[in-house]
């Protein structure tokens, strides 16, 4: 046993690590097995049923698993913002027939329990998901969503011989949570927001992005201050701009610190579609605004008209080797004729690094296709 000390002070080990100390290497690099033969046995070992079984209490099956551009709990790809302009949460995929039951569409809160845990999430309708399952990503913990980690859901069963958990057959259960106002939060912090039933959040180059969204309708007086106090987190002395339409059920703040903007929330009833782009305003962060800006920054414009009607958006990012957006690949798509992945990548060089993207853009191919 170590103490945090005393691994502190480890020297760095460059794995593997054999019996006789040599460090590096593969452990097989030169062929053969670790056996006197230094050929592979292969041991057979009987069949059992899987300890997770559905029933009318639990009548889903939760899998879990690796999504394409994170690794392992995030600490290190978690801070790389193009990591995230493909998935920047952890989504619940649900077949189309099981979200029609639950009442559930694509981008809304579901709840999901099992014995083990509960955890709330946004829902993917995805066509490809088998009826009957849900998939929800590893990777997340609490630094990065209040959903927290998938693996507190997860069936506590080990294989016997391998000691693997039983990460892909949990039975749960899943409803729909009510949203009643989604929001948009930009910090140089990475702040953890309160009060809310669901919030993400990614890194930008200058500070962080939340996604928000609340079941219960906001306050209002000193109530509605508090709440965006827990939101916001203003350090003493912060210079406050807010706007507020009651009959809209709009709300916009912007917290400035020496004259630099520090934080802004918006914060929209329903479905959020007035909600500012987010890009448009990441890009202030830490800017100073000027006595004209002021104003347009609550507006959710970015001063000089950036962001006004006409210019149009880039998309969801598809391939984040070159941040090539949806909507990018689509109109290359139909203005070029294009018919294959290659044939994208030659004219937006979309998968022609990693190559990771390639089935998505098959895919976008063969939707357009379907469509035209």
């Amino acid at each position: 046993m170590l103490t945090d000390g005393q691994y502190d002070a480890l020297a760095p080990v460059r794995w593997p690590v054999r019996w006789a100390g040599d460090e590096g290497g593969r452990l097989f690099g030169q062929g053969g097995f670790a056996t006197p033969s230094g050929r592979g046995r292969l041991v057979p070992t009987p069949w059992r049923p899987p300890a997770g079984r559905t029933d009318d209490a639990y009548p889903l099956v939760l899998n879990t698993g690796r999504i394409r551009d994170q690794w392992h709990t995030m600490t290190r790809t978690g801070r790389v913002p193009r990591l995230l302009a493909h998935t920047g949460e952890p989504r619940a995929a649900l077949s189309p027939s099981d979200a029609a039951r639950l009442g559930v569409t694509d981008g809304d809160l579901v709840r999901i329990e099992s014995v083990h845990a509960g955890t709330v999430v946004r829902a993917t309708v995805d066509a490809g998901q088998r009826v009957g399952e849900l998939f929800l990503p590893m990777h997340w913990t609490d630094e990065f969503c209040s959903a927290g980690p998938a693996g507190r859901l997860v069936n506590a069963a080990l294989d016997p011989i391998s000691g693997q958990p039983e990460l892909k057959l949990t039975p749960v259960r899943a409803e729909a949570v009510p949203v009643a106002w989604r929001g948009l939060l930009l910090h140089r912090a990475a702040v953890r927001p309160q009060g809310v039933a669901y919030w993400s959040r990614v890194p930008l180059s200058n500070g962080h992005a939340f996604e928000l969204m609340g079941s219960d309708p906001l306050p209002d007086g000193m109530a509605l201050t508090r709440f965006v106090e827990g939101l916001l987190h203003p350090p003493a002395g912060a210079e406050w701009l807010q706007l507020t339409d009651a009959g809209r059920g709009l709300l916009r703040v912007a917290i400035l610190v020496d004259g630099r903007l520090e934080a802004c929330l918006f914060l929209a009833a329903g479905d959020g579609t007035q909600l500012p782009p987010r890009d448009v305003l990441a890009a202030l962060l830490g800017d100073k605004v000027t006595d004209a800006a002021r104003p347009i920054l609550l507006s959710g414009r970015a001063p000089g008209g950036s962001g006004a009607a006409g210019v149009k958006p880039a998309g969801r990012t598809v391939c984040a080797c070159f941040s090539v957006g949806l909507v990018t690949i689509r109109d290359a798509i139909v203005a070029n004729r294009l018919t294959s992945a290659e044939e994208i990548g030659a004219c937006l060089k979309a998968g022609t690094n990693c190559g990771s993207c390639i089935p998505e853009l098959k895919e976008i191919l063969r939707d357009v296709h379907a469509s035209a």
